[in-house]
């Protein structure tokens, strides 16, 4: 069982990580202040317990078209219709997240398009699916961080 500051460190380690998880082990282990072989043995042991399950790239601006718009759809949906909506969304490559909800709107999803004219075809064609009560959007105006 960890002790407090080991759940510190792994606390710290998964910062560290988050921040930048292609910082070579020897910075990871000198900012946590401990050897590179006991930054390897945390390292592994989180992945191993399944604490870290993964790393990804996260696309930037260049990645993007330039006029890239990006929304929030919070979706109503009527009764046991979830699996049938979540399913048709997931096939649209503009729909790049999709959340269960609780409170009033059962769904939320971000939507990504290179104009408005596609993120209003997009909107449309999901307050017109079958299930699916009522919806509101919001324009994201601008990513202030993301982790």
């Amino acid at each position: 069982m960890a002790r407090p500051s080991d759940a510190a460190k792994d606390r710290e380690l998964i910062r560290i990580l988050t921040e930048n998880a292609r910082l070579p082990l020897s910075e990871i282990a000198k900012q946590l202040g401990v050897s590179r072989a006991t930054a390897q043995g945390r390292l592994s042991r989180l992945e191993r317990d399944g604490v870290i399950a993964g790393y990804t790239t996260i696309l930037g601006k260049a990645s993007r078209p330039a006029t890239t718009i990006a929304a929030l759809i919070l979706i109503e949906l009527e009764m046991k219709q979830q699996g049938g909506v979540v399913a048709a969304l997931k096939k649209r490559p503009e729909i790049v997240q999709c959340h269960t909800l609780s409170g009033h709107f059962d769904l939320s999803v971000k939507i990504e398009c290179e104009t408005s004219s596609d993120l209003d075809t997009i909107i449309d064609w999901i307050a017109e699916m079958e299930g699916v009560r009522r919806t509101t959007s919001s324009v994201i105006l601008a990513r202030k961080f993301e982790r």
